[in-house]
């Protein structure tokens, strides 16, 4: 039952950071209507990066509290009748999830290192509105995967932990 438990915290902890993203997603929204309204080179640089960032929140987002709800479900069920094989299907998902989630974190730290560069360099209003909306975007990326997988890490860690220890 302890690992149905850490399940349960796992996909709670998913849930919320996807309700929180879609949050985060209406708040661009508003920024994306106002920002809008201005002539700033800077600016209007912005927009596209930003979009990109509201659509991932939003999107992301919906699809993580909706989908993670299933799967609670799902392994509950699956737990149910047979613990051992759930465990161990649940165990293999999360390494390769865990690997997933170590390359995309070296993906956009790499963005985001370059996208500091190339802002160095760049001179016009536009272009430098460009590379900051860029800068934005790898974070939010950067930020929602290490969020992920910290969660991920620390509830499989303890799901190995109480296997090796559970008769069943």
């Amino acid at each position: 039952m302890e690992i149905l438990q850490e399940f349960s915290i796992w996909t709670k902890g998913d849930e919320l950071q996807g309700k929180i993203m879609v949050g985060i997603g209406l708040v661009l929204v508003l920024c994306l209507l106002l920002g809008f309204k201005y002539e700033n080179p800077l600016l209007k640089g912005m927009f596209i990066p930003i979009c990109l960032l509201t659509a991932a929140s939003l999107g992301y987002g919906s699809f993580i509290t909706y989908s993670r709800t299933k799967h609670l479900k799902t392994l509950t069920e699956q737990y149910g009748n047979n613990p051992k094989e759930t465990v161990k299907m649940a165990l293999g998902k999360a390494q390769n999830d865990h690997k997933i989630y170590i390359i995309l974190k070296i993906v956009w730290s790499t963005l985001l290192i370059l996208s500091v560069l190339i802002f160095l360099f760049t001179v016009k209003e536009y272009y430098k509105g460009l590379i900051l909306g860029l800068f934005c975007l790898f974070v939010g990326f950067l930020l929602i995967e290490t969020f992920l997988h910290s969660r991920l890490t620390h509830c499989f860690e303890n799901v190995s932990r109480l296997d090796k220890l559970s008769i069943f």
